[in-house]
């Protein structure tokens, strides 16, 4: 029977082009940037730029192309994909020129066993000639196998359920998937947990560096006691001292942090304890009034 295992291979999914206009001042920036995993690096200087300056989050590649490809854009800096635009740069269809380099993500090895990395055989992969490439190229995991690129990641995919090869890299979402697929074709599945993920990177010296804000890494399992049934709020209730642990781990103290089913009032008490602002959004009317007199 078959194990699929998810190994961290290194932090980098999605690279990403940052575009400066000449006109670009250091009082007041206009940054265009993609929804989604690029929106979050801009998360911790979000209200510092705005207030002097703005960003506007687009779906979609088409105002990005539109806005590099304008002499005069009102962008100061552009967010996008790094083959989208330094194929513009490259073509002298922009103005804009590469600046710095976002990272996002997880691409991860994808095996039946911990031993494959050790056996001969093919090594799946995708991205040649692009990123993946350069980071395989790069951070050289130790094995024995034998690299073959594909056209997809999907092909990849294929290749690990299909038993044609032992490992394959994948990214996110796409290694978790393809580990679902696996459960659901009775394969047993196993997979490392965060502290094993960070530990192998430091085995193989890369640097683990954590999103600014946060305090370290989440913890796989969190030992906070519930309340008793009887002394509940409501079903479903956290306890304060779980919602304190976790914002101090996701936020810094004195950022606004929101609850849109807010129940209880839990985290609004939790946010008070820590230093957090919070806001609370509850739509049942009982439980808006339970929850003003918990708070």
């Amino acid at each position: 029977m078959k194990r699929f295992i998810k190994y961290l291979f290194c932090l980098l999914m999605l690279l990403m082009l940052v575009g400066c206009n000449s006109n670009t001042s250091s009082t007041n920036i206009n940054i265009l940037c993609p929804v989604g995993a690029p929106a979050l690096s801009f998360v911790s200087e979000y209200e510092n730029i705005n207030k002097t300056g703005k960003i506007d989050f687009v779906d979609g590649s088409d105002q990005l192309i539109a806005e590099l490809s304008k002499n005069n854009s009102d962008y100061d800096i552009i967010v996008a994909p790094i083959n989208l635009g330094a194929k513009l740069i490259q073509n002298k269809q922009s103005d804009y020129k590469i600046k710095g380099i976002i990272t996002w993500g997880n691409l991860y090895y994808v095996g039946t066993s911990d031993n494959d990395l050790k056996e001969t055989g093919e090594l799946a992969l995708f991205g040649e000639g692009a990123v993946p490439q350069k980071i395989v190229d790069t951070v050289k995991i130790n094995t024995s196998l034998t690299p073959k690129y594909y056209q997809s990641a999907t092909l990849v995919q294929q290749q690990l359920l299909s038993g044609n090869v032992k490992v394959g890299m994948l990214a996110e979402p796409l290694a978790s998937a393809t580990i679902a697929k696996a459960k659901q074709n009775n394969l047993e599945v196993t997979g490392k947990s965060s502290y094993e993920i960070r530990d192998m990177l430091q085995e193989n010296n890369l640097d683990v560096a954590y999103m600014k804000g946060t305090n370290g890494m989440l913890p796989t399992v969190f030992n906070h006691q519930p309340k008793n049934v009887k002394d509940k709020i409501m079903e479903a209730e956290k306890p304060v001292e779980l919602i304190e642990e976790i914002i101090e781990y996701v936020s810094k103290p004195y950022e606004t942090l929101l609850d849109q089913f807010a129940g209880s009032g839990n985290f609004v008490i939790a946010c008070h304890n820590k230093d957090r602002n919070s806001i609370a959004i509850e739509k049942n009317n009982s439980m808006f009034e339970k929850m003003k007199n918990n708070i």
